[in-house]
């Protein structure tokens, strides 16, 4: 490349390209690289060759890699075709000095100072993981208010973003702002704007979910409702192919998980079993064959998330398969216990059968003794009243002699010559019989 160049020399500004690479230089070192350039390819002189001189040349500028940025070759390069030699500084055109001086305040800002800046900075990444160092956190808290102005910029900014690429990383970095509260909020508002303004999130049972309403839907039902988004065709905007409207509803239903872990304080068991539940296990049964599956294992391009997922799913398992011996140990427990409560009720039984049947024995023996008391006690109620009567009628024919001989003896005394000794004969027979009598009853 050398000796080409020193066959086919040309005028060369070699003051004004050796300023350029080292004001090139210096911002590198500054590191303002990444906030500098632009999508742009960088922009050479094209007839910026090493002229022969004797003056040795810089390897930087005889190297065609080194290439300068858009911005720094509109502030240093020259016009090279002109031969002119460059005027004074009492002209007004300026010298090399003036020209690296204007470089230098043309130069942005190498952070953002601001909330506004700051967000401005995260659409230019495209979705791309944000950062903040500390010290940058600490100055954009210090100016984290949005005037009404700059909120509608921001918000149109936003509508830019028709995938919504860029919100998740929002949310995630507000997460990883410590001790700056009003920072964390002012981004976590600007989200929820931006989710509540956008058409994925439309529907207006997200809306309640969104706005924490008491009514809201599940969170399971409201990320249903975002993975199955369909645009509304509208002459003024471009409809999305195939291709943008899946890559849209991956970005909405990421966003939503994260929003609903941040807000709703859902663990990450918890949001992988709701990803797997409105996400996951759907997509699965697309899969038709054998090969689809081993395709859908081959290109998953996140490991870590899958990796997450699997071993929540894999402890989730082991608690259960954990569970699971526990309960068939007490069931095996139980069962052993049932087994020997069903011989025990089986022992039961049969003592309950014997001595059933004996009670029934002695409920007949006990009938039968019964009736047979009954019978004799007919009988012996029959001969007692028999004797009984025998007994009446004995006494009252006693009673009737001996009433009969006391009034003949009486009869005997009541006349004008009483006599006595009938009397006498009379009461010691009555006394005799009532005494026979008296012995009878004794002896029955």
């Amino acid at each position: 490349m050398k000796e080409k160049k020193h066959k086919k020399p040309k005028p060369y500004d070699y003051r004004n390209r050796v300023l350029a690479v080292r004001n090139v230089q210096r911002l590198q070192k500054e590191g303002n690289k990444a906030m500098t350039t632009t999508t742009t390819p960088p922009v050479t002189a094209p007839d910026a060759t090493a002229p022969v001189a004797h003056a040795p040349v810089p390897a930087e500028v005889l190297n065609p890699d080194a290439r300068v940025p858009v911005s720094a070759a509109k502030t240093t390069l020259v016009d090279t075709k002109t031969t002119e030699p460059p005027r004074p500084a009492s002209t007004g055109e300026g010298t090399a000095e003036a020209t690296e001086s204007k470089s230098a305040r043309k130069k942005p800002k190498a952070e953002p100072e601001t909330l506004e800046q700051f967000i401005e900075y995260a659409y230019g990444r495209k979705g791309q993981p944000l950062t903040l160092k500390s010290k940058v956190e600490k100055l954009v808290a210090q100016n984290a208010q949005l005037d009404d102005a700059a909120l509608i910029r921001l918000l149109q900014l936003a509508k830019s973003d028709t995938l919504l690429a860029v919100p998740r990383q929002i949310l995630l970095l507000s997460q990883e702002v410590s001790g700056l509260s009003s920072l964390k909020a002012a981004l976590t508002s600007f989200v929820s704007n931006v989710m509540l303004r956008h058409s994925a999130f439309s529907d207006a049972k997200v809306q309640e979910t969104l706005r924490n309403l008491p009514e809201s839907l599940p969170p399971a039902a409201a990320l249903a409702r975002v993975a199955a988004f369909e645009p509304c065709q509208s002459g003024e905007e471009e409809p999305l192919k195939g291709g943008e409207l899946r890559e849209l509803r991956n970005n909405a239903v990421r966003l939503f998980v994260t929003w609903l872990a941040l807000n709703r304080n859902l663990k990450s068991e918890e949001l992988a079993s709701l990803l797997f539940q409105v996400v996951w296990e759907p997509a699965v049964k697309d899969l038709a064959d054998d090969n689809a599956r081993l395709r859908a294992l081959t290109e998953i391009g996140q490991a870590d998330g899958v990796g997450l997922a699997c071993h929540q799913f894999r402890q989730q398992a082991i608690e259960a398969r954990t569970q699971q011996d526990q309960a068939l140990r007490e069931a095996n427990s139980l069962r052993d216990r049932l087994t020997t409560a069903e011989t025990q009720l089986t022992d039961t039984a049969t003592q309950l059968g014997a001595i059933q049947a004996e009670l029934q024995a002695q409920r007949e023996s006990s009938a039968a003794e019964i009736e047979a008391l009954r019978r004799q006690h007919a009988v012996d109620r029959t001969h007692l009243q028999h004797e009984l009567e025998q007994l009446r009628g004995r006494l009252v024919k006693r009673l009737t002699d001996s009433v009969d001989m006391l009034d003949v003896g009486l009869s005997a005394l009541r006349k004008d010559a009483p006599r006595v000794p009938v009397m006498v004969e009379r009461a010691e027979h009555v006394v005799d019989a009532l005494r026979a009598e008296i012995e009878n009853l004794k002896e029955v």
